[in-house]
């Protein structure tokens, strides 16, 4: 199953299954991704990570990542939801996360 999609290296990008991401240091790695806008997690993906690391792991691991900086564990339940609600869903669709990039022309040429 596809967790997570990173646009590096170019052409392709990289796809993050679950062979991939067996430990938090895994989840800091694609949070730190997400952060500069080179990866996006699929709703799949959030799922998941929810119910392989639960809440409070992927807190703990956002609050070595700094991604969402959230003050709260309440705060960061709604910061996830947010990000599913937003998420691709499709296995392979890439789209989402292309498109983003450019049209924030991130990273700059």
């Amino acid at each position: 199953m596809e967790l997570a999609y990173r646009i590096y290296p170019l052409p392709n990008g990289t796809v993050y299954t679950e062979e991939n991401v067996k430990t938090l240091d895994d989840v800091i790695d694609i949070f730190d991704y997400c952060q500069i806008m080179e990866a996006m997690i699929s709703k799949q993906g959030w799922d998941y990570l929810i119910e392989k690391f639960g809440i409070e792991g992927l807190y703990q691991a956002d609050k070595k990542s700094g991604w969402f900086d959230s003050d709260s564990l309440e705060k960061f339940i709604c910061d996830i939801e947010y990000e599913k609600s937003v998420a691709y869903e499709d296995e392979k669709d890439h789209k989402a996360i292309t498109d983003f990039c450019k049209v924030t022309h991130f990273p700059a040429p």
